[in-house]
Parts: C-alpha cells; sequence; structure tokens
C-alpha cells in the first residue's frame, strides 16, 4: 500500500494526533530521564497536521484534520475524566468528550489556514502559519469559556537552557519558534527536484537550527552564571496534606484538621518564615465559622509563624443579585498574633466546574445546576506582605495558566509567586504534571521565584530560571522546606509583556492588505483588458 493511501486511512490522523500528545508534557525529565528528549519531538509534530490539510479533497482535509485534533487532545486532556465526584461521573465524562471535540476545532482551523496559506503564499508561508497558530493559541484565553492550558509552547519548558528564550518572549513566542521549525522543515521536505531550491530550504532550516542553538547555549550560560542568586531569602515551608477530596464525608473536615495540626507542629521545627497550605485545605467558611476560626488564630499564634491556607469564603450579595450570597474560593494570609485573615479571591475560575459562563450576563444561568461550585470572581488584586520580606502574589489553581494575568499580578515590588492548588482530584495521571510545568514557566517569563503547594502532589520551589530546587511526589503527605530566593529579576517579557501576540497580528494583518490588495488589481487588471 503506497504512502498517500495510508495518509487517506482513518488511523493515520489518529496515530499522528496522539502522537502529538507524546510531545508535550508530562514526557520529561521530572516524570522520568528517558523522556528527556521527547519535547524536541515538537519541532516535527504538526508536519502530519500540515500534510492532512493539503488532501486533494477538501471535505476529507477538515475531517481528518479534526481526527487528528481529538486524538491529540484526548492525549493531552483524558486525566479530566479522572475527576469523579459522587454521582457526576457520567455528566464529567460528557464534558470531557464535549471539551476535546471543542478543542479539536482549534487544530482544524489551524489546519484549513495553512491549507489556504500553503496555496496563496507559497514564498511566505513558513512565516505567516506561525503567526496564524499564536493568534489562535491567544484566542484560547479569551472569554468566559476561556482554556489556554495545552500550548505548543509548553512542550519546551522542561529543556531550560532553551526555554530561557521565553523571558524574552514569553509562552507565545515558544509556540511561534516550534511552529517555525515545523514549517521549514516541511518546505524541506517538500522541495521536488529543484536543487536551487532545496539548498535554499536546507539553509533556512540550518539558519534555524543555529539560532536555536546558539540561543540555547544563551540559555546555558544563563543558567550556570546564577546557580544560586545573590540576595535576601526567605525560609519557606510548604504543607502537603494528601487527603482524599473524592471521598469527602460528614467527618471529613475533623479529619482535615487533625491532619494538618499534627503536620504543622512538625513544620514548626525548621523555624519557617511562613508557612503554606493548599488549596482547599480547610474546605469550609473558615472565617465565617468562629470555632474553626479560632482554632486556626491559634496555630498561627503557638508557633508564632504566618500562615498562607486555602479555604472558602461569602460576603453578603448585591441587591441587585438573585442570590443572597457571594461564595467564593479563597487564599488567606493569617500573620502570627494578628488574627486579621487577608483574603485573595480567585479571579480565573475553570469554566463549567467553579462557574457557568456568562451569568454576568444571563444571571438566570445562577439557577442551573450542572454540579458546578458557583463561585464568584474575585475583583481585587491582592498582595501578601509578609515578615517585611516577601511581598507574594497569590495564584490559585487555574489562575497560573494565563501568562498575561500572571505578569500583570507580579507587578513592581512582588517578589514572590505563591500558587496553591489542590490537583488531589486527577489522581496520578498527566494533570498534576502538566500543571506544574505550565507554573514554572511563569517562573522564566517573570523572573520570580515560586513556591507551590498542592494538596497532593506536586508541591515544589522554583526558583527565577525555572529550575525546581525541590519537590515532592504525587500522594504523598509530607512537609517540604526550603529557603527562597527574593530577588527579582526583570525579564524582557515582564517589561513588554505578549509581544509575539501583536507581531503575529501585524503579519496577518499585513497578509490580508496583500491579499485583497491582489484581488483589487486583478480586477482593474482584468477590466482594462476588456
Amino acid at each position: 500500500m503506497s504512502f498517500k493511501k495510508n495518509i487517506d486511512r482513518w488511523y493515520f490522523p489518529v496515530f499522528t494526533g496522539f502522537l502529538y500528545a507524546v510531545a508535550m508534557p508530562p514526557f520529561n525529565s521530572q516524570l522520568h530521564p528517558a523522556f528527556s528528549f521527547f519535547p524536541l519531538l515538537s519541532f516535527f509534530v504538526c508536519i502530519p497536521l500540515f500534510l492532512l490539510s493539503i488532501n486533494a479533497s477538501k471535505k476529507r482535509a477538515i475531517l481528518h484534520t479534526y481526527i487528528f485534533g481529538i486524538c491529540a487532545s484526548i492525549g493531552q486532556l483524558y486525566w479530566i475524566a479522572f475527576v469523579t465526584p459522587e454521582g457526576l461521573w457520567p455528566l464529567i465524562i460528557f464534558s470531557v468528550l464535549l471539551l476535546v471535540l471543542y478543542e479539536g476545532i482549534f487544530f482544524t482551523v489551524n489546519g484549513i489556514l495553512f491549507r489556504w496559506t500553503y496555496k496563496k503564499f507559497p514564498g511566505m508561508y513558513t512565516i505567516i502559519v506561525p503567526a496564524w497558530w499564536v493568534l489562535i493559541e491567544y484566542s484560547k484565553s479569551l472569554g468566559e469559556v476561556s482554556f489556554p492550558w495545552t500550548s505548543i509552547g509548553y512542550s519546551l519548558t522542561p529543556l531550560l537552557p532553551v526555554s530561557q528564550i521565553s523571558s524574552i518572549t514569553g509562552i507565545y513566542g515558544m509556540s511561534f519558534i516550534i511552529v517555525l521549525g515545523n514549517a521549514l522543515v516541511w518546505k524541506f521536505l517538500n522541495v521536488n527536484g529543484n536543487s536551487k531550491e532545496r539548498k535554499r530550504s536546507a539553509a533556512l532550516l540550518s539558519v534555524f537550527a543555529a539560532f536555536l542553538i546558539a540561543f540555547s547555549l544563551w540559555g546555558w550560560l544563563r543558567l550556570h552564571e546564577h546557580r544560586m542568586p545573590a540576595g535576601p531569602e526567605s525560609k519557606i515551608a510548604l504543607v502537603q496534606p494528601d487527603i482524599d477530596q473524592n471521598k469527602w464525608g460528614s467527618r471529613s473536615l475533623d479529619t482535615s484538621f487533625d491532619v494538618i495540626d499534627s503536620m504543622l507542629q512538625k513544620a514548626a521545627l525548621d523555624t519557617p518564615g511562613v508557612i503554606i497550605l493548599p488549596e482547599s485545605a480547610l474546605l469550609c467558611y473558615l472565617v465565617k465559622q468562629p470555632q474553626l476560626r479560632k482554632r486556626v488564630e491559634g496555630w498561627s499564634s503557638k508557633l508564632k509563624t504566618p500562615m498562607v491556607l486555602g479555604s472558602l469564603d461569602w460576603q453578603k450579595a448585591p441587591a441587585s443579585s438573585l442570590e443572597e450570597y457571594s461564595v467564593y474560593n479563597a487564599a488567606f494570609f493569617l500573620d502570627s498574633g494578628s488574627g486579621r485573615f487577608q483574603p485573595y479571591y480567585k479571579v480565573k475560575l475553570v469554566p463549567f466546574s467553579e462557574a457557568l459562563p456568562f451569568q454576568g450576563i444571563f444571571p438566570i444561568l445562577s439557577r442551573v445546576n450542572l454540579g458546578q461550585a458557583d463561585f464568584k470572581r474575585g475583583a481585587m488584586p491582592v498582595t501578601f506582605n509578609i515578615c517585611g520580606k516577601i511581598s507574594g502574589a497569590p495564584f490559585i489553581c487555574f489562575d497560573i495558566i494565563y501568562p498575561g494575568f500572571v505578569r500583570d499580578r507580579a507587578g513592581d515590588g512582588v517578589n514572590l509567586l505563591i500558587h496553591i492548588t489542590n490537583d488531589g482530584w486527577f489522581g496520578k495521571s498527566s494533570g498534576p504534571y502538566q500543571h506544574a510545568v505550565i507554573s514554572r514557566q511563569r517562573c522564566i517569563e517573570n523572573g520570580i521565584s515560586m513556591v507551590r503547594c498542592a494538596n497532593s502532589g506536586i508541591s515544589m520551589f522554583v526558583d527565577q530560571y525555572g529550575r525546581i530546587v525541590s519537590h515532592t511526589r504525587l500522594s504523598e503527605r509530607t512537609i517540604l522546606t526550603n529557603a527562597v530566593s527574593l530577588t527579582r529579576i526583570h525579564t524582557f517579557y515582564s517589561k513588554l509583556g505578549d509581544w509575539p501576540v501583536a507581531l503575529s497580528g501585524c503579519i496577518i494583518l499585513i497578509l490580508l492588505i496583500l491579499s485583497g490588495g491582489k484581488k483589487i488589481a486583478g480586477k482593474i487588471f482584468n477590466q482594462k483588458k476588456c
């Protein structure tokens, strides 16, 4: 059977779609040293998508790119099905199905745009295709149903010398570079018979490889020049209680308090400057329940140690609201002895899980119950000022996956990213590893250290260059204590933000102007000819 016939079979987009997922986290050295160079596959995994998109039959091209996208999405997002609250498993499975069908559309759009650009602009598509890709990725971070989890740029985050480029470009710049590499490889492979054109394609590919190696060498030197950043430090303890959220019962809150009480006593032995607990560490309305609040205040006062912990909170809803109370997913900072709980309310809520989209536009949606938590979105930016040394920007779970949001929150004066999460819902799957890789990326982009505390893992300390100083395993009840550098390294990205998105927009705008100009010129020429 010929190669062409194999491509037209249904199993080709299925196999290559799953191969795309293999190039993405968690296949990296953190999972196993054998996977150390799997991220380099990302420079080739778009080529099957390009191949499928130029099928002679437009309908078959759309169908096969969509199958490719669905399989690539399943390979990256299957772990969401591990979220199995009692009685909601069928709904979760249905939601995962809808999500991968939705994510598959983005791959199909990329394929269609490649097909159009490849045919209309054969001399320029290598630079246009990455621009399309970046704009489509960026669009996934916008709106009420945003989910920017699967950016192809994250595939290179574990390769730290290479990923230092993102201190200049951010994650979207990394995506641009990866897709540009795919387009140049495609161009080289598709030169037929013309030796001059083949040499030109080989030269372009060689220049790209040389630049990538040069930037990687710069990244390697950057990492080795700053093995231990100088400046102020603070000792911080992360408490990973590993409490099973899937088996939460009537006595689970008592168990949580007992487990955390015991672990705090041990954590205090190392005399940390602050102790951090994960998202939902105490799954109750902590500051609104006097007995529980008093108990937590007693911990901080007795240990003489400030604390950051995840809990819930509510406030009286505005008179215009259909509901009496607004409920928030919160992180609280409790200074030892003060008794004051400073809240941060989560801003980026998980669509359909923590809130239904468009409730702000259509308040009646608050009456719809699909098993979501019905949290309200926080509005005020908050900084935790701890011990006069730490100026920490808190983030809860989903918050950290938005690069522009993190950059804006990590403004002047912030010297630590505090990320608390509860990845225990996802078990021993790809999800916690992917989330950890994404959070590391924010450190590289902004040049700020991060402490990450997760309920069941992966808790970790990450420096300003994305290096993991120490970390826990999944499903491990443990305490992790380390000194954290509070020196901030100002990066090009932290100053200019997502400039590769603006650059991509300019490239596409020029393309559309040129395309429109060609059409107008063609019409004028034909009229004169007549």
